[in-house]
């Protein structure tokens, strides 16, 4: 999946007459990319509307930034007048009036009025204007084809949702209950990171994963052991984990594999003329162990 996210504002902008070292502007700049991280955890493609917070752009062309997401979503926090008021605190999102974003709009509205804990419940709104949407940046997204909303993280006109926003963590919280949500809204889950080719052992044993990411099951795999020395024939388990000791293979003959922890432990053990077990050596050409 595809999204665009949209910090709200450039610069220094909206300065909150609650305290004056929170800008609406910087906390959305923040935000935005920690949600962007977030949702990067869930395989999602995120882009972004804006290179820095420096940089103005305007806002039809921000939501049409969006072309081929499947969702465009702009981080705000609301005011209400030009003083303090800290009887208003509801989350809100302001949604595409062809209502294709109402769905994840009212998830996200709850998930900010959770996280926060407002006194005012989350709502998703509705604006017409002239041209379709009042909003240039939800017109913009439209205009595109893309489902857009504008996400009010509650009141910086309001002393305590002010305070909120302003620690880093909360907004860390914010970002990771977001990338929930929409992930769930979308049935996505979370990638796992790739892990290179090699050797790997848990509770229940050594197994290897190939480079493509699968790995050797209820087969012999010729392989160079994990600390990169011998290399040798290993006999793995229909679940894929390295088998040891006396094992029956799948052409219905019995192999003894070494099970001494180290360097030649699951290698194929055969015995000498003076009844000792020794590491038995392959031969390529042939395709057999020297006896």
């Amino acid at each position: 999946m595809k999204i665009c996210l949209d910090a709200g504002h450039y610069g220094k902008y909206n300065q909150s007459p609650c305290n004056s070292a929170y800008y609406e502007s910087d906390m959305v700049w923040k935000l935005h990319l920690l949600l962007k991280k977030r949702l990067e955890e869930y395989g999602v493609t995120v882009i972004t509307t804006r290179p820095n917070q420096e940089t103005n752009r305007a806002l039809y062309d921000r939501g049409a930034a969006s072309a081929g997401c499947g969702l465009f979503l702009s981080l705000h926090s609301n005011a209400v007048g030009s003083g303090r008021n800290d009887t208003i605190d509801y989350p809100a999102a302001y949604c595409a009036i062809n209502h294709s974003a109402d769905d994840i709009a009212a998830k996200l509205a709850a998930c900010v009025e959770a996280v926060m804990q407002t006194k005012q419940e989350g709502r998703i709104e509705h604006v017409p204007g002239k041209n379709g949407d009042y909003y240039g940046v939800v017109r913009g997204a439209t205009a595109v084809g893309t489902p857009g909303l504008i996400l009010e993280h509650s009141f910086h006109t309001n002393a305590r949702s002010t305070a909120w926003l302003m620690d880093d963590g909360n907004l860390e919280k914010m970002a990771q209950a977001e990338a929930d949500v929409i992930a769930l809204h979308y049935g996505l889950t979370k990638q796992q990171a790739q892990r290179p080719a090699g050797w790997y052992e848990d509770e229940k044993g050594w197994w290897y994963q190939n480079e493509d990411g699968t790995y050797p099951k209820g087969c012999w795999a010729w392989l160079r052991e994990a600390t990169g020395g011998t290399e040798g024939w290993y006999l793995f388990d229909d679940a894929g984990y390295m088998l040891t000791g006396a094992q029956i293979a799948p052409d219905g003959k019995m192999y003894y594999l070494c099970e001494a922890p180290g360097i030649h432990e699951g290698q194929c053990m055969v015995t000498n003329d003076q009844g000792v077990l020794r590491i038995a050596e392959y031969d390529m050409e042939r395709r057999r162990y020297k006896l």
